[in-house]
């Protein structure tokens, strides 16, 4: 296959090396059959003439495009960038490329980008869906067995790797609870969405534990993202005349837009204010104070992701694979100590 920009081919390099085309083809793409002295030359030389092996006109040749499509529900969380990042990089080992796409929570864009992403022919597909129980998930069925699901999907005929968002909301509110911060808001994720209600469920337990009813009035939904979490911070310190003691956040993104209003209010974190995320980003080692989280474990999902793949694409197993993670509270001074 030619390089579209400069038209190198496997032939010319076969034809500077003076061996034949089926031993320029098999050590590019690492057949163990080639003299490794061999690859390496060949490596070399295409290396050298700028040679650019194009993926999926190649993989289709073999029936399989090394392609594997990744869809998130929202690329701007940094767990979602982290886990894509680490996931890429150990496929790309196995000389597999990966197809990103972002729905934003719509089961539409969702949609959109399914039918895109399996008009290019990827050989195993990893979503997190905009909603484990709709629709969507249909589309996937002719490549099921290669499909994995992040999260709890009502279709258990998916593999799935999922984490226990129900103890990550009960563990954030009992945190709470029991150092005596009581008046509290819940920034949580969009309406309906599975995790985020599972995480909504935990919080409420903790609550009924502790003998105490959580105030629908106090519970706000939306997309993760700090401008929203700061507005609606301020807008219920300012005009709801409640007392407000602290705060649970979806994702940290929404921790560190509650943080950005407090700094503008004047309010101090956690004398005034506690507040308690959900991912355990890199970023919180900068947050004046470091913030307490619910640590997602962000390094099992993306190895389960990638071995997933692997098991399927390069050791050909087909049985079902489902796991379950557990997350933890990682306790730093957002939150203020029992009085």
């Amino acid at each position: 296959m030619a390089n579209q920009s400069n038209g190198v081919t496997i032939k010319s390099i076969a034809e500077r090396l003076g061996v034949s085309f089926s031993t320029v083809s098999k050590a590019l793409n690492g057949n163990p059959t080639v003299n490794p002295k061999t690859r390496r030359l060949v490596e070399e030389t295409a290396k050298e003439m700028n040679y650019t092996r194009n993926v999926f006109a190649s993989g289709l040749r073999q029936k399989g495009s090394r392609t594997v499509a990744i869809i998130v529900n929202d690329i701007d969380i940094p767990a979602y960038g982290e886990m894509i990042a680490a996931i890429s990089g150990k496929l790309a080992e196995y000389g597999y490329s990966t197809m990103i796409s972002d729905s934003r929570y719509s089961e539409e864009f969702e949609r959109n980008s399914i039918r895109t992403m399996l008009s290019w022919h990827p050989e195993a597909v990893i979503i997190a869906p905009a909603d484990p129980a709709g629709e969507n998930l249909n589309l996937l069925l002719p490549l099921q067995n290669n499909t994995l699901v992040i999260g709890d999907p009502e279709d258990k005929r998916f593999n799935s790797v999922s984490v226990d968002h129900f103890y990550a909301g009960f563990a954030s509110a009992e945190k709470l609870l029991k150092n005596g911060v009581r008046s509290n808001l819940v920034l949580g994720g969009p309406v309906g969405y599975r995790s985020g209600d599972l995480y909504l469920s935990g919080i409420r337990s903790a609550y009924e534990k502790n003998g105490m009813e959580l105030a629908e009035k106090r519970v706000f939904h939306f997309k993760p993202d700090q401008r929203t979490a700061f507005r609606t911070f301020t807008d219920f310190w300012n005009e709801s005349g409640e007392k407000c003691e602290g705060v649970l956040c979806f994702c940290d993104s929404m921790a560190y837009g509650v943080y950005r209003a407090a700094r503008e209010m004047g309010l101090s974190i956690p004398a005034d204010i506690s507040v308690i995320g959900y991912d355990d980003g890199p970023a919180n080692e900068f947050t004046q104070p470091p913030l307490t989280t619910v640590h997602m474990p962000k390094d099992l999902i993306a190895g389960h992701c990638a071995d997933f793949v692997i098991s399927r694409l390069v050791n050909k197993d087909t049985a079902p694979y489902n796991y379950r993670l557990k997350p933890y509270l990682a306790n730093r001074e957002s939150v203020r100590t029992k009085k």
